[in-house]
């Protein structure tokens, strides 16, 4: 919500015992904008993510990491939020909503130099909301 001329870059983040057999592991979408003023409409993105893994072992196994990106007026993309989401445990269609959250910056003098700016905090790593080291002191809103 709130957002306009959005688009998702994705990256499928997996474990050591997990061996990638076919189909892209990362990859963007169209951009979406919403049909009416409506700023509580959905955006909706339909991108197929078709990638097949094997592994012996379920430990580390595979998740969807998104990053939602709107381009703004100035033309450059600003992250909206990141979510991730464990990939389904059969082949098949799937329809998923996956809650979104996005880092907050670290002082109040980062807060207004990204308000002014127009450019919010983000990851360095975008494959980062899927990893588990470091998240305890991070500090986002969803």
């Amino acid at each position: 919500p709130g957002c306009d001329n959005a688009y998702v870059k994705y990256a499928i983040v997996h474990g050591d015992d997990w061996t990638h057999l076919d189909g892209p592991e990362d990859g963007i979408s169209q951009i979406t904008r919403k049909n009416s003023g409506d700023p509580e409409q959905k955006l909706v993105w339909n991108f197929p993510v078709e990638v097949t893994y094997k592994s012996t072992n379920a430990f580390g196994w595979p998740q969807l990491v998104l990053s939602v990106f709107e381009i703004d007026a100035f033309g450059r993309d600003v992250v909206r939020g990141y979510g991730c989401i464990h990939l389904p445990v059969a082949h098949g269609q799937f329809t998923r909503k996956v809650p979104l959250f996005k880092p907050l910056s670290a002082t109040i003098v980062q807060q207004i130099a990204s308000f002014f700016s127009g450019r919010p905090a983000e990851f360095s790593n975008p494959k980062f909301p899927a990893m588990g080291e470091g998240r305890e002191v991070t500090r986002v809103q969803s």
